[in-house]
């Protein structure tokens, strides 16, 4: 009978003991958040909303013109919530079917890349916004009637790419209405 309750006692200790070492593994590396955002340039500044908060695109940019931000852009924001600083390689927007455009002499940013992103640290990108009507026109070309939402990325060095949460849906069959 007390050999069974070492062993019980023993396997609880073993298991608490396998529990931690497997949640010291997924806390110690780095935590990648990409959020992405729709904002301007102007009068010296960049101003952005996430896009979950947008609910009329054109209303929206109307809204920034009018403040005196005329430069229209995508904004990609990656935070590392993790212990460990990570490189990230490069930055853009795609679609789930795997199209996607990044910016390769047009990035709107203070940060270039590669950029090593440390625990607790948040980077902003910014790319001009009509890399995504022409994302649409691309996806038009290839799935005629279909909407696809577009994702914010951010590629890791190792080559894993880590998308933003919250997508930006728009109508492929009608580009023109957020150009």
């Amino acid at each position: 009978m007390t050999s069974l309750i070492i062993s019980i006692i023993a396997l609880c200790v073993a298991t608490a003991n396998l529990t931690w070492q497997l949640a010291l593994y997924l806390l110690n590396g780095p935590r990648i958040r990409v959020r992405m955002a729709v904002g301007a340039y102007g009068r010296g500044g960049l101003i952005t909303v996430p896009v979950e908060k947008v609910k009329d695109l054109n209303e929206t940019f109307a809204s920034f013109e009018s403040q005196g931000f005329s430069q229209l852009v995508l904004v990609v924001q990656a935070v590392n919530h993790g212990r460990l600083g990570v490189q990230l390689l490069d930055f853009g927007i795609d679609v789930p079917k795997g199209l996607s455009a990044k910016p390769v002499k047009d990035a709107i940013t203070e940060t270039p890349m590669p950029y090593v992103l440390e625990p607790h640290q948040e980077g902003t990108w910014a790319m001009p916004f009509e890399f995504v009507p022409d994302l649409i026109r691309a996806c038009r070309g290839v799935w005629p009637h279909e909407t696809h939402p577009i994702r914010g990325y951010v590629h890791r060095a190792g080559g894993k790419k880590i998308r933003s949460t919250r997508s930006l849906t728009l109508d492929l069959r009608d580009p023109e209405s957020v150009s």
